[in-house]
């Protein structure tokens, strides 16, 4: 069967690619990032990770669409006998992305003040890989056979649900989130206070210590918050009311719960439009392909990034203090190191909207003057002038 011997061929290339392509670019950042003035280097290294996040996710549908395409030109044998057509599907990619993700991992403690051991590491890659390119593969594998009207449908889908939960409690630990309950403290006592005020049922404080991988963020967990050691210690008065209203808002409005019911319906939607919907030629079948990874991805980005700005202005609501508000954004981000901007396509991607959209967002909520926000990018900009910022 010459066909099936030259799509043998032809996969072994193709699975090459796949397994290189990722590292590849990941090297290319790192040497771009190296080059980069010394005193930028975090911001545009920052920057760079969001590049290859995107491009990590584009590489599923495109190998998802080639590797069909392989399958398709070497039956009815089969283009490499005896071998589970999931397992050709899955591997390549993964090992690629985990060897571009370990090249970003390692590469990161030059531009960041993470101090990650070997260990750490290989337990991030291991852990974000699961978490996100393998629940895909699997996600996709199942649309397969859901196309097919197999039964086997099912298993995948729950299969990649199923990793992607276990895989994040794995990263979290991976990243050191160790939560402790605080019962004291100016935390403790600003949050109880602000939530009875509001009609919120808190039923816990928590600190999370940052760790190695020095991480500054705020959570909700259930009827609880928590925040990052280091917040706490930078943040004080109207500004850690802010953080904590965020959080508070998130809470009061269900918003991780929501959150995931409307995952569940992105992927199920996607899911019904494979069972229902013939995709028969080339053309159609790639559309498809690409759509079925990024539009529940698109769609769920955008619905947090929503719910981001809705508690933004729910916090300013509990503090009344915008100016306080915004002050706070800004020096979170300066001392994260992250980026005010970002250009338009890569925000569709985030979970968070960028510094400034967030700024102006309130700013127009509370009819901050101009000249406030202003001085607040000034400000920002005095740490990181000429930073790539990415605005559009």
């Amino acid at each position: 069967m010459p066909e099936a011997r030259l799509a043998s061929k032809s996969y072994l290339v193709a699975a090459v690619g796949a397994m290189l392509l990722p590292a590849a670019w990941s090297m290319v950042f790192v040497w771009m990032a190296f080059r980069s003035d010394e005193s930028k280097r975090a911001l545009t290294w920052f920057n760079y990770l969001r590049r290859m996040r995107v491009l990590n996710l584009l590489t599923i549908p495109a190998w998802w669409s080639l590797f069909d395409w392989l399958a398709d030109s070497g039956r009815p044998g089969g283009f490499i006998p005896d071998w589970p057509g999931c397992v050709l599907f899955i591997l390549p990619l993964t090992f690629g992305v985990a060897s571009g993700r370990l090249v970003s991992v390692w590469s990161g403690v030059n531009f960041t003040d993470h101090r990650w051991t070997i260990v750490d590491k290989l337990r991030l890659v291991l852990w974000v890989t699961l978490s996100s390119t393998v629940p895909m593969l699997l996600f996709a594998t199942g649309l397969d056979a859901v196309g097919d009207h197999k039964m086997t449908s099912l298993f995948w889908i729950v299969l990649a649900a199923t990793v992607g939960v276990v895989a994040r409690l794995g990263l979290r630990a991976a990243e050191g989130l160790k939560p402790r309950a605080v019962k004291s403290g100016e935390l403790f006592k600003r949050s109880y206070a602000m939530a009875k005020r509001n009609g919120v049922p808190l039923r816990g404080v928590f600190v999370v210590p940052t760790g190695r991988g020095r991480l500054l963020n705020a959570y909700t967990w259930g009827n609880r918050i928590g925040m990052a050691d280091v917040c706490v210690h930078w943040t004080h008065g109207a500004q850690l009311d802010f953080l904590i209203g965020h959080e508070l808002a998130h809470l009061r409005r269900g918003h991780a719960l929501k959150g995931q019911v409307l995952d569940i319906a992105f992927y199920l939607g996607v899911a019904l439009l494979a069972f229902f919907v013939p995709h028969s030629s080339p053309a159609w079948s790639i559309q498809f392909k690409f759509g079925a990874i990024l539009i529940p991805v698109l769609a769920s980005r955008f619905v947090s990034r929503r719910f981001e700005f809705e508690a933004d202005r729910v916090a300013v609501e509990y503090t009344r203090d915008f100016e306080a508000a915004m002050r706070a954004l800004v020096n979170l981000y300066r001392r994260a190191e992250m980026p005010g901007a970002c250009a338009e396509f890569y925000e569709i991607f985030q979970t968070h909207p960028s510094l400034w959209r967030r700024i102006d967002a309130i700013a127009r909520v509370g009819r901050v003057r101009t000249s406030f926000v202003a001085g607040l990018r000034t400000q920002f900009n005095d740490k990181a002038s000429d930073l790539p910022s990415e605005a559009g």
